[in-house]
């Protein structure tokens, strides 16, 4: 077959840039690291995907992916009432994950940090600073793009805090890792003034859940396996009240808890297998309970809120921020009169720019939401972001910073 003139220019091309190339085994070394950095790329963004990817593909509850550590201005992982007003649609909007699983999860995370770790800073193979060692081996590991604390034998940590009884209303969060084709045990541990195990939540992440309290076995409930990745354990406590969560789980639901009362808390890790790599823990937070959404807005006109979750420089809402989201719009279908300025705010960490853009694009997915699942009109909701220039804590501890991430709503 007789070739064009064209096709003829282009072989002559190539077999000019061959001569001068350089060899063919460099050739094919430097093809190699590019189809290698490639299926990195892609392997990373399929991880990046997982976390957005809704709650819909999961075939049991419980299943989550693993997520990236926090970065500059997130809002940290995660009050107590029946959601009100219209039930919030299954997505519905872009703004939002899908919540279907979510609809019977009632958490909502303290409002003032006491304690918070998400590991960041820390040293590969160091033992975490912010922790004391009762016995075992720790350290700090990375996997999956975040640190934790790796657990290779049996043993006991407790958080830097000390002893005090705890808040009249407060909750815990802690992620956790299941390997999925290995058993192992968390304890979540209540201690007293001397150390002592007084209570706990205990997970086994191939078959189920226990809560004891004082000594007594307030809830058993088996789960199904929880997929491989990060989870989520979650307390929220009254001084007579007690409710648990395993991501978007109930596992247990005490109305009355009496001779409690508890001064801090320890992570008890059992590998089960010796020397398994599985065992490890992420993100702690332990803050306490505030005024209701309805006291706040009444007496200062003004709501703070650590309840409205988002992925790492994300603006799309996660799918545990439903029951705020719930409260928020109760409020607003109950009293039509009332608007409200949604308002994003960061930490100090990364650049100025980037935190406002971020804060404000947040407070527009938060009334775009509001708005589609609850109806509001659009003129009784405002968006701003203000970045990291209003913060209510200092941004020179963890703590401090957890605090400054948040949504507030401001009574116009």
């Amino acid at each position: 077959m007789r070739r064009s003139p064209l096709a003829v220019l282009i072989t002559l091309a190539i077999a000019l840039s061959l001569l001068s190339a350089t060899p063919a085994s460099a050739q094919f070394g430097k093809l190699k690291d590019k189809v290698k950095q490639k299926v990195e790329k892609k392997v990373d963004e399929k991880s990046d995907q997982a976390i957005d990817k809704t709650i819909d593909d999961a075939t049991t509850s419980g299943q989550t992916q693993d997520e990236a550590a926090p970065a500059a201005g997130e809002a940290p992982a995660a009050e107590e009432a029946p959601a009100t007003g219209a039930a919030p649609k299954a997505g519905g909007t872009a703004a939002a994950e899908d919540m279907t699983l979510y609809t019977k999860y009632d958490f909502i995370p303290g409002d003032k940090v006491i304690f918070y770790d998400d590991l960041a800073r820390e040293e590969m193979g160091e033992f975490p600073s912010r922790w004391n060692l009762d016995h075992g081996v720790f350290e700090v590991a990375k996997a999956e793009g975040r640190n934790w604390i790796l657990c290779t034998d049996r043993g006991f940590i407790t958080p830097k805090l000390a002893p005090a009884p705890l808040p009249d209303k407060y909750t815990v969060e802690m992620d956790f890792y299941s390997a999925a084709d290995q058993d192992g045990w968390y304890y979540l541990r209540w201690v007293n003034a001397a150390g002592e195990n007084i209570g706990h939540i205990s997970i086994a992440y191939s078959y189920m859940t226990e809560v004891d309290v004082a000594g007594k076995n307030v809830a058993r409930k088996e789960v199904p396996k929880l997929a491989k990745g990060r989870h989520t354990v979650r307390i929220m406590a009254t001084k007579s009240t007690l409710k648990c969560y395993v991501d978007q789980e109930r596992i247990a639901n005490v109305p009355k808890v009496e001779g409690f009362a508890p001064v801090g808390f320890s992570v008890d890790i059992d590998p089960y297998f010796e020397g398994t790599q599985a065992c490890r823990i992420g993100t702690f937070r332990y803050a306490e309970g505030g005024k209701s959404m309805r006291e706040q807005l009444d007496e200062s006109g003004r709501i703070v809120t650590h309840g409205i979750l988002f992925d790492s420089g994300s603006d799309r809402i996660k799918a545990e921020s439903i029951k705020t989201l719930a409260d928020i719009g109760g409020m607003l279908t109950e009293d039509p009169a009332l608007r409200l300025s949604i308002e994003g705010h960061t930490d100090a960490d990364g650049a100025d720019a980037d935190n406002l853009k971020l804060s404000q694009a947040r407070a527009s997915s938060v009334r775009t939401y509001l708005m589609e699942n609850f109806k509001v009109d659009a003129a009784r909701l405002e968006a701003k972001g203000f970045g990291e220039a209003k913060p209510l804590d200092v941004n020179t501890s963890p703590e401090g910073k957890a605090n400054n991430r948040r949504v507030e709503l401001v009574k116009l």
